[in-house]
């Protein structure tokens, strides 16, 4: 199953509210309507709300919100594959995180291995 399918309403509102809790409940709803309704994948009029706290959630690993991290990851993984996120260079956040995804229980670590696998960066 996929990771990002299993997210729960608790680590969908950290997520959303990631931007220091502003506009929590606009990234909130952007974020059920990506994950419910378009199978993760973002538009144009997404790119700030949700896709900024799915950014900002990608970059930094919480003690205790490692799922969270790990959803975050993916999404933007899947963004840079999709065309998306134009910006992002893969390898080089691949490189930049590596020690916080070593950091991450072994089954999350592999699955954000495994999707970074699918982009070419295996």
């Amino acid at each position: 199953m996929d990771l990002v399918r299993t997210i729960t309403g608790d680590e969908l509102s950290f997520i959303a509210g990631l931007d220091y809790g502003q506009d929590q409940d606009r990234h909130e709803s952007a974020l059920h309507l990506v994950i419910d309704q378009q199978g993760g994948q973002f538009n144009e009029s997404q790119r700030w709300f949700p896709y900024e706290v799915v950014e900002l959630g990608a970059h930094h690993l919480q003690i205790g919100h490692e799922r969270e991290f790990v959803i975050c990851t993916l999404l933007v993984i899947r963004s840079v594959i999709a065309g998306f996120d134009k910006a992002t260079d893969l390898a080089e956040k691949k490189i930049t995180m590596e020690s916080r995804y070593r950091m991450l229980p072994v089954g999350l670590r592999e699955v954000v291995d495994a999707e970074y696998a699918v982009a070419g960066q295996g």
